[in-house]
């Protein structure tokens, strides 16, 4: 199973925590996502879900995402 960290911008409340991981978690090939406030990232399991097809579910629950890059993701 592959790991990708999304950055997610404009989450304010655990209800828009909760509205990110069931969006990317409906996602077709998503296992899992756990998402966390404090840190503006979501770091999904998955079998081999394209980069942009992750985004666009954040995208369109009106959040803005990114992969995060880094040493850390």
């Amino acid at each position: 199973m592959a790991k990708t960290v999304l950055k997610i911008e404009g989450m304010m409340c655990e209800g828009c925590v909760s509205n990110v991981k069931k969006a990317l978690e409906e996602t077709e090939g998503v296992g899992s996502a756990a998402v966390d406030l404090k840190k503006g990232t979501a770091t999904v399991m998955h079998d081999g879900v394209p980069d942009e097809k992750l985004i666009g579910a954040v995208v369109d629950i009106g959040f803005r995402a990114s992969v995060k890059k880094g040493l850390f993701s």
